[in-house]
């Protein structure tokens, strides 16, 4: 195989660099994994909790229906809200370090060289050279500041809407598992094994999915989200349990 040319290589990886940007944006890995694990995981467990305090199948229906289509517009909301603050408080810095550009220059000039000198072993000319260069253009000074100061990115932020609508879906499929079950077996009991088993294996493939990205161990990934599901089936459970059909039965 012929050594590629400079310009190939660059351009290859040009190309790699853009696919892999495309692909990040298209997934917002955080919001699809948390929509979908809380919207199975907590559906699961308050059904578990419900059929724990001896409800009728109808009721156990009304009850997770209910949870789903409220749990999915709150975390909507949440997501889309936090989202959006993330970005107000991204400019409000933006403002804040422009204004100390203008007021304070050689402080976050200085600022700056101390930066740089904890990045390596910089010759006094090389400092000079380097803040110089940054320092002539306001608007690079203020994006390496917000940077390297305060660690804030505005590549990270996706638009809060679409944030939002992706953790509503996300939670109304995980929502959707455990409940399925329910709707296709006679009793709320068996729905329940039959819930607790589609909602362990969907949790599974979401945690050897998750690992496309963070690139753990598949087993160790689908695993850890199987035995957070288990936890949230088993404590409400019981909690159910205890709590209606023992301690209110007795008060009522």
């Amino acid at each position: 195989m012929s050594r590629l040319s400079r310009k190939e290589v660059v351009t290859r990886a040009r190309q790699a660099i853009e696919d892999g940007e495309k692909w990040h944006s298209r997934v917002s890995v955080r919001e699809i994994v948390f929509g979908f694990n809380d919207g199975s995981v907590s559906t699961l467990a308050l059904l578990a909790g419900v059929i724990g305090g001896a409800l009728g199948r109808s009721e156990v229906l009304i009850a997770g229906v209910s949870a789903v289509i409220a749990g999915a517009v709150s975390m909507a909301i949440g997501a889309y809200i936090s989202s959006k603050s993330e970005i107000d408080h991204h400019k409000s810095e933006i403002k804040r370090e422009k204004e100390e550009v203008e007021s304070l220059p050689e402080v976050e000039r200085e600022e700056l060289r101390q930066i740089y000198r904890k990045k390596a072993r910089f010759t006094k000319k090389e400092l000079h050279d380097i803040i110089d260069r940054i320092t002539r253009d306001k608007k690079t000074w203020v994006d390496l500041m917000m940077k390297e100061e305060l660690g804030l990115f505005a590549e990270r932020f996706e638009n809060p809407i679409k944030v939002g609508l992706i953790m509503f879906t996300a939670f109304v499929i995980g929502g959707l598992a455990p409940l399925a079950p329910i709707f296709l077996t006679s009793t709320p009991e068996t729905g329940l094994v039959a819930a607790s088993a589609v909602t362990l294996a969907s949790l599974f493939i979401i945690g050897v999915w998750k690992t496309t990205f963070t690139k753990r161990h598949w087993v160790v990934s689908g695993t850890e989200m199987m035995v957070m599901g288990i936890i949230a089936t088993v404590v409400p459970y019981i909690l159910g349990d205890v709590l209606v059909t023992q301690i209110l039965s007795g008060i009522l």
